[in-house]
């Protein structure tokens, strides 16, 4: 478990999912600044506010490396600004903001964060997002309610379940990080034998045990029998499937946008959902410009 920004660190790919979440919140809450809605932010991994991107010269396995060069021991460590900071410094704020995160340390320095952003109203709150954000909901949700929902689990720990509760207020939308190369492909198992606290971490991600006719297909043997096996799409199976499910509670669902890492690997996608057209509209516009906003931060 990462304990603060010091110890917690990213991937630089990590810029693409938070300059793309900074781009659609600046544009969701200018769209609705002239109308008369309260708009609540709600952050359930919300993690410390600043991370390390990894490689920077302060990670001791790396500085102790005799196989470095003093030129990159003596290179500046590099932060990134993370979801919570980048929310609360838009120029059209939220009402009110919530950031949950399950790691006491992490929490802490929320706290320190938000008050680094004077009149912002925020509330940190220590616990599992899952069950924080549906605790919250009724307490907020009104004919004057509308909200985003940014849900970027540590894992595959974010639960069908939270999903449907956000859905079903009609008011908030969603940007999910569906870590499908990071997490969840990695607990299917080729043969199909998986452990069973792996099993319920995936029943409670797709709200039910139909993932795994998705993922494996039964071949025929030599013998005449049948032997069960992952299927080579499984991957994609999942994610049109989640997709599909998102678009059936929430009314629109965006096209996907894949975040790689450095070696051009998989490993999640952004994903948005909402009751409404119009951030249907914003969101498509923003996830098609993942990599050029992730390349052009890079050149700065």
């Amino acid at each position: 478990m990462k304990n603060s920004h010091v110890k917690n660190t990213v991937g630089p790919w990590a810029r693409q999912k938070l300059d793309g979440l900074e781009a659609y919140l600046d544009a969701y809450t200018t769209a609705l600044s002239k109308q008369k809605f309260d708009l609540y932010y709600i952050d359930a991994f919300a993690g410390s506010g600043k991370s390390r991107l990894r490689g920077s010269s302060d990670d001791d396995d790396l500085r102790n490396s005799p196989f470095l060069d003093e030129a990159f021991g003596a290179s500046e460590v590099e932060f990134i600004e993370g979801s919570p900071r980048r929310a609360l410094g838009l120029s059209r704020p939220f009402k009110k903001y919530f950031f949950f995160d399950a790691e006491p340390v992490r929490a802490q320095i929320l706290e320190t964060v938000g008050k680094e952003y004077p009149g912002r109203e925020f509330l940190v709150e220590i616990g599992d997002g899952n069950e924080l954000i549906r605790s919250l909901l009724p307490r907020i949700d009104s004919p004057a309610t509308r909200g985003v929902a940014f849900l970027d689990p540590y894992g595959q720990h974010l639960h069908w379940r939270t999903i449907e509760a956000l859905a079903a207020t009609k008011r908030f939308e969603v940007i999910i990080n569906f870590p499908l190369g990071m997490a969840i492909n990695r607990l299917i198992t080729r043969s199909g034998d998986i452990p069973a606290n792996w099993r319920r971490d995936l029943d409670a991600c797709f709200g039910g045990n139909d993932w795994d006719r998705l993922v494996y297909d039964d071949t025929p043997t030599l013998f005449g029998d049948t032997e069960r096996q992952k299927a080579e799409n499984a991957g994609q199976r999942l994610l049109e499937y989640y997709l599909g499910r998102l678009k059936e509670i929430f009314g629109h669902a965006a096209t996907p946008s894949l975040v790689r890492n450095t070696r051009g690997a998989p490993i999640y996608y952004m994903l948005w959902a909402g009751p409404h057209p119009l951030g249907l509209k914003i969101a498509d516009h923003v996830l098609k410009l993942g990599e050029r906003i992730a390349s052009s931060r890079k050149k700065t």
